[in-house]
């Protein structure tokens, strides 16, 4: 029987998450794995890892909000826009106060502007801009509008401020510290990150990669598989009986008296298995329900 369902790892800096993908792809032999969202290789913290029917859930999540712990450096600006990258420019005779700090940074929260960093993977006529980049193009894109929900200062011992940022989807990090070192005069890079939250998974509940292969090694690594129904907990839920779950399957939307609000709910059977993802829809004569991705097909 096919294994499926989501493993939550707290990936390690120095590798890429297609990385972490391809490590854990060989120690499960396993036919489909994906991760839910990029972490660049600087970067830590949790990594959702789809496996085998979970890949198909994997883009419900994508647009979450995150929550990382942050840290940025004054006085260094970099053309990657981390410590990684190639310093453009170093300001060693600065001075920023905490006041000045909190004021600068309290500008950013809201719906604010960014430009993808020339190192990134927003594609531009089909090709990745980090490779336009490295064939020596500059590419201008347009800024896109993303949102900053919190933004809390949890240290400052200069040139480093440590902070927590809560953010929707497409937030670029390195491009809000290099933004904010802009404001600041002096310039600023990222330094460290790590990713608290990515929608419903937490950091918390993850383990690394150490103890993921211990685990294959044991043949204990399902105890740590979240399956794809508590993964969708965090939608609604509607029991189909036994001549709406056929149609579902079929690809045919039912009607459902109830109220519901429009939106993704989970379609489950009388034994509380998931048997698809519905849309749900308002229409003159109650909610259309229409299967997104379906899951029981027998």
């Amino acid at each position: 029987m096919e294994v499926s369902g989501i493993l939550l790892i707290d990936k390690p800096a120095g590798i890429t998450s297609f990385g972490v993908v391809r490590k854990i792809k060989k120690w499960l032999r396993v036919k489909k794995i994906g991760h839910g969202g990029t972490l660049d290789p600087l970067a830590t913290g949790v990594l959702p890892i789809f496996v085998n029917k979970a890949t198909k859930i994997a883009q419900f999540f994508l647009d979450m909000d995150k929550k990382y712990v942050v840290t940025m450096r004054l006085g260094l600006e970099t053309d990657t826009q981390d410590i990684e990258g190639n310093v453009v420019r170093a300001t060693e005779d600065f001075n920023i106060s905490l006041d000045m700090l909190k004021k600068e940074i309290g500008r950013f929260k809201g719906k604010i502007k960014q430009v993808p960093p020339p190192y990134s993977a927003v594609k531009v006529r089909g090709i990745p801009l980090y490779k336009w980049t490295r064939r020596g193009f500059k590419i201008d894109c347009p800024p896109r509008e993303v949102e900053i929900y919190e933004l809390n200062i949890t240290h400052f011992q200069p040139p480093e401020v440590d902070f927590e940022v809560t953010c929707s989807k497409g937030t670029y990090i390195r491009t809000l510290c290099a933004d904010i070192g802009k404001r600041l005069g002096c310039g600023a890079c990222l330094a460290r990150l790590r990713r608290l939250k990515t929608g419903p998974f937490s950091v918390d509940n993850a383990i690394s990669l150490e103890f993921l292969h211990e685990a294959v090694k044991a043949k204990r690594w399902e105890d740590y598989l979240m399956n794809i129904n508590q993964a969708l907990a965090h939608l609604g839920a509607v029991v189909l009986d036994e001549k709406q779950e056929k149609q579902i399957k079929q690809g045919k939307f039912i009607l459902w008296s109830d109220k519901l609000t429009n939106g993704l709910i989970r379609g489950l059977n009388k034994e509380n298995e998931l048997v698809a993802i519905l849309r749900a829809k308002q229409i003159k004569n109650g909610v259309q329900l229409r299967p997104v991705r379906v899951f029981l097909t027998s």
